[in-house]
């Protein structure tokens, strides 16, 4: 969230503020969809075309996920570009806080004062 912190020199109390802080900072969970955002050209399959000459169609956006055990790239339509890169942030800082918080409980775990 805000850079690295030396959870080791803050209170239990201090340690249980910034928990509490960030529980709250959890953006629209509704909106989240993990993934990355990729700008890609694509081959088709008209054996004259230009494509085939190593000039490629698009780019076109794709929402890259690994999924299932596999990497897959599903096709983000123009229209929904903007939408999909908000939820694709509120991922990456919903994770970015979930992280501290986790941080923060192996912190409190090792101190026994977990709970």
């Amino acid at each position: 969230m805000s850079g690295e912190i030396d959870l080791q020199g803050l209170t239990d109390r201090q340690l249980r503020a910034r928990r509490r802080r960030l529980v709250a900072s959890v953006e629209g969970l509704e909106s989240m969809l993990p993934g990355s955002l990729v700008r890609q050209g694509r081959r088709c399959s008209s054996s004259g075309c230009r494509c085939q000459r190593g000039e490629l169609h698009g780019p076109y956006l794709y929402l890259s996920v690994y999924r299932d055990g596999r990497n897959r790239s599903l096709y983000v339509p123009a229209a929904l570009e903007a939408v999909v890169g908000e939820y694709v942030g509120v991922s990456g800082r919903n994770e970015a806080v979930l992280g501290e918080i986790a941080s923060i409980n192996l912190e409190l775990l090792a101190r026994r004062k977990l709970g």
